[in-house]
């Protein structure tokens, strides 16, 4: 699999070999993760295995006997060889075993996902959202993959530690948003509580109750927003299957909607595209905020397809 994808007759020789033992699949998942750390593979090649090999003399052979033949590798050091060699093995298994292998949690498109950790924290995942969960010396650490998690840290034990594009961060007690959307900065809402962040610096700044914090430079420098009551109730409306607007475009309301159901809501007109809307709306509901739309601005609504709705300007 090192040289490239498996064409069908090895690949149905792989899934063969997969079903013969339950514990076979284990293995080859973790050898699959250990062949994408190439630090860890350095250190199972021992050198002392291709010494060992390269010592390895070939047989003479018998007199007059000109055909080609591959060396024949026996005797002792044949045999430090292939026990070096089966240490090595026993050492990448080892190796294999004792890497920490991540819990993932996803959602679908439109789905909301509640997630019990083992310290007594809880992740509420956004539709369309992943997430992995260490375990790591008694210490839990979560990378948001992918979309929008709210999340309760329990405050027992060690700070949980919640990575997102490269960035740490260490909460106690704290109840608090991480956003991570394609063509966006990573956002941190804090609803309760308070967060510890690394500064470029090497400095460790705090993001409070109702402040926002995003991370627009490479620099990771992150720009710190305080929020009023109202703006934290739209940050986190999703969590009762809402999409809270103030201002923003219907073209901007449009795409939000487009994370959560597969129905896409085209507006074809650049000025009604460009209108503001404000209002609390259902998330799985586009065909309800397009009539919305529709009676607020004068406007049409043509289902032209089972999965696009057109709004247009009134003749």
């Amino acid at each position: 699999m090192d040289r490239g994808p498996l064409d069908a007759q090895e690949q149905g020789e792989l899934q063969h070999w997969l079903s013969g033992d339950a514990r076979r699949r284990g293995a080859f998942i973790r050898a699959r993760a250990l062949w994408r750390r190439p630090d860890v593979i350095a250190r199972v090649a021992q050198p002392s295995v291709l010494h060992a090999l390269e010592e390895v003399p070939a047989p003479a052979r018998p007199c007059g006997d000109h055909t080609d033949r591959a060396p024949r590798r026996t005797g002792p050091a044949l045999r430090r060889g292939v026990a070096a060699l089966a240490a090595s093995i026993m050492l990448f298994v080892l190796v294999v075993a004792s890497m920490p292998m991540p819990m993932a949690y996803a959602t679908a498109k439109g789905e909301m996902r509640r997630v019990p950790l083992i310290d007594g924290s809880t992740l509420t995942l956004n539709t369309e959202s992943r997430v992995d969960v260490y375990e790591e010396e008694r210490r839990l650490r979560v990378r948001i993959r992918r979309g929008e998690v709210f999340v309760e840290a329990s405050g027992s034990g060690e700070p949980l530690l919640v990575e997102v594009d490269g960035v740490q961060l260490r909460a106690g007690v704290a109840a608090f948003v991480v956003r991570k959307l394609d063509g966006q900065p990573a956002q941190v809402v804090v609803q309760d509580g308070e967060l510890a962040l690394p500064a470029p610096d090497g400095s460790v700044k705090s993001l409070a109750a109702h402040q926002r914090g995003s991370w627009k430079s490479v620099a990771g420098r992150v720009e710190v927003a305080s929020l009023s009551a109202d703006q934290m109730h739209r940050e986190l409306a999703w969590r009762e299957g809402k999409l809270a607007f103030h201002g923003e475009r219907l073209a901007e309301a449009a795409e939000a909607f487009a994370r959560y159901s597969d129905v896409r809501i085209v507006i074809s007109d650049p000025r009604l595209a460009n209108a503001s809307i404000t209002g609390l709306f259902a998330a799985n509901n586009p065909a309800g905020f397009s009539r919305a739309v529709a009676d607020v601005f004068g406007a049409e609504v043509r289902q032209e397809t089972s999965r696009e709705i057109v709004i247009v300007p009134e003749d």
